[in-house]
């Protein structure tokens, strides 16, 4: 967020960035599977599970439009807020990764989990709550919230279908599924670039006001969903969004004590503790699963 929010007044296209994460993933995720395979073994595994199981590959096209959706969101939703507002309204992605959590996955939650949901929502507004940083600028703010209200429903949903995906039993590759995912989100992005950039890659160029910022901003996010990907295969969503906001905490951290640009307030020390406390709670005190019914 800290890069992105650096980038909220340059006249890039937002399709074309989103579309160079796809592109980064993408290739990323191939050599990955070239080195740790083989390349003729990759190759062929590759054309098994991504092109022959085109039904897979299209299912993972569902949480890819997601992706490309929430990343086009989360954009304008910068260009027309506040980051406080930003921040602290993005946190309603918490409760939405829990309720899809429950109704995809059949997860259970304990009532000491559904504390803490609730205990972390408040801590991270209280983290980003600095009214002295809301301006007037004549920016579309109900813009902003709507999108940014979108996103929270586009990130839940993809991200809990894309668990789903990678614990299917199928035992696939977090790699495989990570081309098949960045596959169908480039696809999805080339189809918006065409669609909605063409006046402005026409006056612009398709790289206009790419400054290294911007580059930055690509390679943080490409590489960040893929890292994500390593949590959810590995852990849970919910646990994902935990950390998403235990970095928030970090970010505002290095904003105090390095960068200097934000000031050490009784608000962000309460929303500190709150958010530990809930990290705590939530994992002290798991749900008991219950155990799958015999076919």
């Amino acid at each position: 967020v800290l890069l992105v929010r650096r980038t909220r007044h340059l006249n890039i296209s937002v399709p074309v960035v989103v579309a160079c994460q796809e592109i980064i993933k993408l290739l990323t995720c191939v050599l990955v599977v070239c080195y740790s395979e083989g390349v003729s073994h990759a190759v062929s595994d590759i054309k098994q599970h991504v092109i022959k199981d085109w039904l897979t590959t299209l299912k993972l096209g569902v949480p890819g439009v997601l992706y490309v959706i929430q990343n086009n969101l989360l954009f304008t939703s910068l260009a027309n807020l506040d980051p406080a507002t930003y921040q602290i309204t993005y946190q309603l992605k918490i409760l939405t990764t829990a309720l899809f959590s429950i109704f995809l996955l059949n997860k259970k939650i304990s009532k000491s989990q559904w504390l803490s949901l609730v205990i972390l929502t408040i801590g991270v507004i209280f983290v980003q709550w600095r009214p002295e940083s809301q301006d007037k600028t004549g920016e579309n703010s109900l813009l902003g919230v709507a999108c940014i209200l979108m996103a929270c429903l586009t990130s839940g949903f993809a991200g809990v279908f894309f668990e789903m995906m990678l614990k299917s039993g199928t035992n696939q590759s977090v790699w495989i599924r990570n081309i098949q995912l960045a596959l169908c989100s480039f696809f999805v992005s080339i189809c918006s670039i065409v669609a909605t950039q063409q006046s402005h890659i026409a006056e612009f160029g398709l790289f206009h006001d790419f400054k290294l910022i911007v580059f930055a901003v690509i390679l943080s996010q490409a590489y960040g969903g893929i890292l994500i990907g390593l949590v959810v295969k590995y852990a849970d969503n919910i646990l994902k969004v935990f950390a998403t906001s235990i970095s928030i905490v970090l970010s505002s951290l290095i904003g105090i004590f390095y960068l200097q640009e934000l000031n050490l307030t009784l608000a962000f020390s309460v929303g500190l503790c709150l958010v530990c406390s809930a990290t705590l709670l939530y994992s002290y005190y798991p749900a008991e699963q219950a155990k799958p019914k015999a076919e």
